[in-house]
């Protein structure tokens, strides 16, 4: 074969995979942890996706043709993989809403790179995983911002000078710890007295001798929402007087509706969604997944619907659907998308900036602390002036 008719024959190859990926149908893979340790996330994920699919199919905003694939990633990141690879070669995903744990997560990226395969991540927030691959994005904040928000939180906020810490040592606590301890210890001046590693088999005793040695005034829980409670409890039982500030993943529905009674004044950060919000984006998503599931939608269920909705967005407003391409739409199309975590638009890395914002518990409620305390101080004035006027 001459040099010309092998140019011609690549050409003629690269015309017919263009035109092919014109004309190909959009397939949207879905790999969810519906099994394993995360599975009350995947529930609730998987609810919120269900949900903005039939919306999408009913407005008419679903790309024309849509196909959606479902697999389970098990909670497990050798699992994930393999799923996502099969979603990719045998089901034909050109676009995956997975990678939900920073675990899963972590362990995709090589696969990612090496075969081109686009994911949006609903939930994963180590904060590294952006700058690892050019195909993977996430609609759910860094856990830089929630680290720094914690510590800022503890210390000036609510006065806390010594701080305990009970770290899972996942990839999800590996990456909010560090932001924590530069925040609260070396920018602020707090003291952390001691870190207790909850895959330790003596942890409960650990833990108890902390706070008998130490008295610290903080704690600081860096676990998943099931393994949160079991410190919580440890430190009801040893009678605890002091601010208990726990992670994000703590916001599983299940979790609190479970455990109201432990959870009662416990302090987390979470990224801009507020299921009491006025904005019409959120009371349309939040009252039609509570007529639906009977339930209120948690964070992880506002992050699945969001990335939902900017998939479809993405898979219908590509000019093709090889992967380049719908990394370069979501780069460029995607601006201030109004999203119920808010306006939606990504950096250079794949990530979005929503400052973290302080909730506390009362009695089952995830209420925003600040509005909360507002409405607080508000009732005390009033009493006051019935007091000072009867």
């Amino acid at each position: 074969m001459t040099t010309v008719k092998k140019l011609g024959a690549a050409a003629l190859g690269f015309l017919i995979l263009g035109l092919s990926g014109c004309s190909k149908t959009p397939v949207l893979g879905v790999l969810l942890p519906t099994t394993g340790r995360a599975a009350t996330y995947g529930e609730s994920m998987s609810n919120a996706i269900h949900l903005a699919l039939d919306e999408a199919y009913k407005n008419g905003s679903a790309p024309e043709g849509l196909k959606v694939v479902w697999a389970d990633s098990a909670s497990d990141p050798k699992v994930g993989v393999r799923e996502l690879l099969k979603l990719a070669k045998d089901d034909g995903a050109n676009m995956v809403i997975g990678g939900c744990t920073s675990a899963v997560a972590k362990a995709m990226l090589p696969v990612m790179n090496r075969r081109k395969i686009l994911v949006l991540s609903p939930s994963a927030s180590a904060p590294d995983l952006t700058k690892k691959s050019p195909y993977f994005f996430r609609v759910f904040p860094s856990d830089e911002l929630e680290g720094i928000r914690a510590g800022t939180f503890l210390y000036q906020d609510q006065g806390r000078q010594k701080v305990v810490i009970f770290s899972s040592g996942t990839v999800h606590a590996r990456g909010i710890e560090p932001e924590f301890r530069l925040q609260y210890e070396q920018n602020l001046g707090g003291k952390i007295v001691g870190r207790v590693l909850l895959t330790d088999s003596n942890w409960r005793q650990e833990g108890a001798d902390i706070l008998t040695s130490t008295q610290p005034d903080g704690a600081y829980v860096v676990a998943y929402a099931r393994q949160t409670v079991q410190v919580i409890k440890l430190l009801r039982q040893n009678r605890f007087r002091g601010t208990i500030c726990a992670t994000s993943a703590l916001y599983d529905r299940a979790v609190l509706d479970a455990n109201e009674k432990i959870l009662n004044d416990v302090y987390f950060p979470l990224p801009s969604f507020d299921p009491h919000s006025d904005k019409p984006v959120v009371k349309t998503f939040v009252t039609a997944y509570q007529a639906r599931f009977g339930t209120e939608p948690d964070i992880f269920a506002a992050h699945a619907y969001d990335a939902t909705r900017v998939s479809l967005f993405v898979l219908r407003k590509a000019k093709y659907l090889a992967s380049d391409e719908l990394r370069k739409t979501i780069h460029f199309d995607v601006t201030n998308f109004p999203g119920v975590t808010g306006e939606i638009r990504f950096d250079d890395y794949g990530d979005v900036h929503h400052i973290p914002v302080m909730y506390i518990i009362k009695n089952g409620k995830v209420l925003n602390f600040d509005v909360y305390r507002k409405k607080l101080l508000r009732q005390i004035q009033r009493k006051l002036r019935s007091l000072t006027n009867g």
